[in-house]
């Protein structure tokens, strides 16, 4: 695993145009000059920034400049300078819920994704059970009906019947305790195989007709 000061320096060149001394430098010709960002109704994985992305009338992805004054970059993250707001939207079809974000090049279409993260904040570590299929997240605010998803970190295991970034929904609570589900009120789900990680509440944005999504400061967080 990357030491932190080495991920914070691999982060600014990316996201600052900062040489990275006696090791890397920013592109000498044509470099790039800003970062797009795209929302997503599902958690991109390992696709493009036109893996589902969000459509309606009026959308389009942002470009935000690749400096300080676009990308702030501290505590081995990254997060925008600041709000991103989206264009609005127009159109008068079916309500889009957008629980991810990403981060890539410019250019449109299948671009490549540099980052991608969750529209919410950081749960907590977490481990999880076979026995009553009970996720523990020690000192969790999470509550009846918010959204989660999971994630490995290094040398983690996903538990047995978990698919990384898909959005669950907390059914029930009991201290540092919880279950949950792939649908609101649900049935829990199994778990097969005992695991651990990190959990994410989402805080989706919900996108109907003169909507003006903003992607805040405060909620943008990617994926360790």
């Amino acid at each position: 695993m990357l030491g932190t000061t080495t991920r914070n320096d691999l982060l600014r060149l990316i996201y600052n145009a900062t040489a990275i001394g006696n090791l890397a430098d920013n592109a000498a010709t044509s470099p790039l000059t800003n970062i797009a960002v795209a929302l997503h109704t599902a958690d991109p994985g390992t696709g493009t920034m036109a893996t589902s992305e969000v459509a309606y009338t009026g959308y389009a992805r942002v470009l935000v400049a690749r400096t300080t004054g676009g990308w702030t970059v501290t505590a081995n993250s990254v997060s925008p300078f600041a709000n991103i707001d989206f264009g609005q939207r127009t159109d008068n079809g079916a309500q889009q819920v957008v629980t991810h974000f990403s981060t890539g090049f410019t250019g449109g279409g299948a671009a490549k994704i540099i980052d991608r993260g969750v529209i919410g904040s950081v749960a907590g570590p977490f481990t999880a059970v076979v026995s009553g299929n009970l996720f523990t997240i020690p000192g969790h605010t999470l509550v009846v009906n918010d959204r989660v998803c999971f994630y490995a970190t290094g040398g983690s295991t996903l538990p047995g019947g978990v698919t990384e970034g898909t959005v669950y929904f907390v059914i029930s609570v009991s201290g540092d305790t919880l279950t949950v589900s792939t649908t609101q009120g649900g049935a829990s789900i199994t778990v097969s195989a005992a695991g651990d990680g990190i959990a994410y509440r989402i805080t989706p944005l919900f996108i109907n007709q003169n909507s003006i999504p903003r992607l805040t400061t405060a909620t943008a967080v990617t994926i360790e």
